[in-house]
């Protein structure tokens, strides 16, 4: 299931990016804990722009970060 689109929260982030600069921009930007746990869960790459990163989040498969690191050993 896709998360909310975070382009809005995603207008200060310096592209190419990865994640973590994604995550810094959209909370300096207001964004909620929807749109943050969105951002969580898209592949460790680098994006090019905010229209890569929705694309991302749309195919996401809802696996948050903090849900895969609760399965580590």
């Amino acid at each position: 299931m896709a998360g909310p689109d975070p382009r809005p929260f995603l207008a200060d982030a310096s592209y190419p990016c990865g994640r973590e600069e994604l995550l810094r921009a959209a909370a300096a930007a207001g964004a909620g804990d929807d749109v943050l746990g969105s951002l969580g869960a898209v592949p460790t790459r680098d994006y090019e722009d905010a229209d890569g990163v929705w694309v991302a989040v749309r195919s996401c498969d809802g696996a948050s970060i903090h849900d895969t690191a609760k399965e580590a050993p």
